[in-house]
């Protein structure tokens, strides 16, 4: 594991300086906020390139807390929990005191992220404490309604690490002075103790309800919450689970252990007390994405299809649905196609052929913002399709609408809830196909699983006792 408890930096790059005379020269600030399940990632390894070739923006990345450090919660006062979102809080009121030194408008800035960066920036859009940071909103592959967004029994997972760490647990303040003796490296890596199979559930710490404190970043669920009314881009990749099956064996272990992987794969072995229920749903999930099919790289559409729309699809598209059913600016929604020369497989399996072989997680930012040790465009191909990407980030971070010529009408999400999701596909041939879905991400069966998401965050100990 690196890193170090000392992270509270800010990234800023900026085309030129400003001239004081001139107010009128002040660029449009773009915020990044990285992804990596809020338990890993830095700021740093995103850089300007791309999207600042071809434009003056101010360009920042934040860092926060991450784990355990970001996301420990005691149920009350002492520790009410989020610190690392009221870190970015932070990063945006100093970017708002201070950003006009480095040319930028802090009238005019919009915030984005990836992943879990992209689950950050829906917090902010729906907390009362990020309220007037920010004008316009980007989320890629991720929102707070996806289900590991959100933390469980994170009371008793705080005290279970205060316990593994030799620290008594009979109230909050014992345990915070127990914990600021302990090593942070230590610490950090107690997250093991709930990623039981192959690093999974992936987000052990992270957002969850606050029942006390003086400000409360997330006073309620993200449901219940109005979201801030400012123009929103929201997008996913076409295959987003491929990122979890790059290795065969994954496959092989998958099949023979259904039952016992697929609550820790699909991020609810926590949120299903009854194992009986557990493993009744487990098969209700493989009857409907298989059927009577085997678990195989035959069956891998099939496998990612599951993962995707668990994971990210329905979450994500529900997310912008709700957004613009309650908002009066515009909300955009995008499925990102292209499958280049790169992908993020290929730091998980170097072996893996990327080019047509799907679209996976994380690949769609590459072509809007840089990351170290990645020169991914090194044909036409590529280089075309980051071109597009930046010209549809340019135009919705200077309008808050995104542009994609004018051969094809790009309809923001519909006000009605009801309605099919609206949005735009880009394909692997560079081009805009019009989509209309009703029940996007298979919403309707995930629904009616008994999950108990909500029901179980954060909960008072006195009324619901969950063994860890």
């Amino acid at each position: 594991m690196i890193g170090q408890e000392d992270c509270l930096y800010l990234n800023i790059y900026t085309p030129k300086l400003p001239d004081y005379t001139k107010t009128s020269d002040l660029m449009n600030v773009v915020v990044f906020i990285h992804g990596g399940a809020f338990i890993s990632g830095q700021g740093s390894i995103y850089g300007p390139q791309y999207l600042l070739d071809s434009n003056n923006f101010v360009f920042v990345t934040i860092n926060y807390r991450l784990g355990v450090l970001g996301f420990a919660s005691t149920g009350d006062h002492v520790i009410p929990g989020n610190n690392g979102l009221k870190d970015q809080v932070s990063a945006l009121k100093w970017i708002q005191r201070n950003i006009k030194v480095f040319g930028g408008d802090p009238d005019s800035v919009t915030i984005t992220g990836m992943s879990a960066g992209a689950s950050s920036v829906h917090y902010h859009l729906i907390s009362p404490m990020s309220r007037g940071l920010f004008n316009r909103a980007i989320l890629q592959s991720g929102s707070a309604f996806c289900n590991w967004a959100y933390t469980e029994n994170v009371v008793q997972k705080t005290k279970f690490v205060a316990n593994i760490l030799g620290c008594q647990t009979n109230n909050s303040m014992d345990i915070v002075r127990c914990l600021l003796s302990r090593p942070g490296k230590s610490i950090a890596e107690s997250v093991s103790h709930f990623t039981q199979w192959k690093g999974n559930p992936f987000t052990p710490f992270g957002p969850t309800l606050e029942f006390e404190g003086k400000e409360k970043f997330l006073p309620d669920i993200p449901e219940k919450l109005v979201p801030y009314d400012i123009p929103v881009l929201v997008s996913t990749t076409q295959d987003e689970g491929l990122i979890f099956i790059a290795l065969k064996e994954f496959i092989d272990e998958l099949n023979s252990n259904w039952d016992e992987c697929i609550p820790h794969l699909l991020d609810y072995n926590y949120t299903i007390s009854n194992e009986y229920l557990k493993t009744k749903v487990a098969q209700d999930i493989k009857k409907f994405y298989f059927g009577d099919q085997m678990v195989s790289t035959k069956t891998m559409s099939n496998i990612i299809k599951m993962i995707s729309d668990r994971l990210f699809g329905y979450a994500i598209s529900n997310a912008a649905q709700h957004i613009a059913s309650k908002n009066s600016a515009s909300v955009y929604f995008h499925e990102f196609g292209y499958s280049g020369n790169y992908s993020i497989l290929a730091d998980i399996n170097p072996n893996f052929d990327s080019r047509g072989s799907g679209v996976c997680h994380g690949d769609e930012t590459m072509y809007v913002i840089s990351m170290a040790g990645k020169n991914v465009h090194r044909n036409e191909k590529d280089t075309n399709m980051m071109k597009t990407m930046v010209t549809i980030w340019a135009s919705f971070i200077k309008n808050g609408k995104p542009y994609i010529g004018d051969k094809v009408n790009w309809l923001p999400v519909s006000k009605n809830f009801r309605d099919p999701l609206r949005y735009i596909k880009i394909t692997q041939n560079q081009t805009f196909e019009v989509k209309e879905q009703q029940n996007h991400g298979n919403l309707l069966f995930w629904n009616s699983l008994p999950l108990n998401e909500f029901d179980l965050i954060n909960m008072k100990e006195d009324r619901r006792h969950i063994e860890l």
